[in-house]
């Protein structure tokens, strides 16, 4: 069991929250993105999953990455998959470990977290009703030939180093255009989520509340 910190729904009766999953980026950590717990709605279960790979103090990855020759970032598809494996089997426990409503789960993902969650969601080897993509892009090994089963809001920052604004307009603008459940955005930042950002999401996730 990959390690995690949550914070619980606050909910009457009986019924199984719903669930959203916080998966972070490369050489980040679990708190990280668990500074938006409070934020987010109070009738959901909000898990946040720290990566496997550690490579430093509070620097943690869900695959490794590589610098090629010309200095172009690379990754293993195959560490890749096996990082969407793990995540979707620790979904799958945690579900049943804290009651939650397995056909109202959500991932919020940034950069190589917002990669993954595309990943799952297209593989549907779990149902996954929202994403939230931040800073990531779709990566070409992702089958998108069939419409999404979920809705999606995916951010980017035009100003973005490290994933690129055209590798996100590249794989995403089409999807979003294509389909209106994926819901496409670019602000003015960079690698980053800026409060103009977090905003627009936030009233997207009311918006999509069930």
């Amino acid at each position: 069991m990959l390690e995690y910190r949550i914070q619980k729904a606050l909910l009457s009766g009986s019924q199984s929250p719903a669930g959203i999953f916080l998966l972070h980026g490369y050489g980040s950590h679990a708190d990280d993105l668990f500074s938006f717990a409070p934020y987010l709605p109070k009738n959901h279960t909000i898990i946040a999953l720290q990566a496997p790979l550690n490579f430093a103090p509070y620097s943690y990855a869900w695959y490794p990455l590589q610098t090629d020759e010309k200095g172009n970032i690379t990754s293993s598809i195959e560490e890749a998959w096996q990082a969407v494996q793990l995540i979707i089997e620790n979904i799958k426990e945690l579900i049943k470990i804290h009651d939650l409503n397995a056909e109202d789960i959500s991932l919020l993902g940034f950069s190589q977290g917002a990669i993954l969650s595309w990943a799952i969601a297209y593989q549907q080897a779990i149902k996954i009703r929202r994403i939230m993509a931040l800073s990531g892009l779709v990566h070409e090994s992702i089958n998108t030939q069939q419409p999404p089963e979920f809705v999606a809001y995916a951010s980017h920052g035009v100003q973005d180093p490290v994933i690129p604004i055209l590798s996100a307009r590249e794989s995403i603008i089409p999807l979003s255009e294509k389909y209106t459940t994926i819901s496409y955005n670019e602000f003015n930042d960079g690698h980053t989520v800026s409060r103009k950002n977090f905003q627009q999401l936030l009233e997207w996730i009311e918006k999509t509340n069930l």
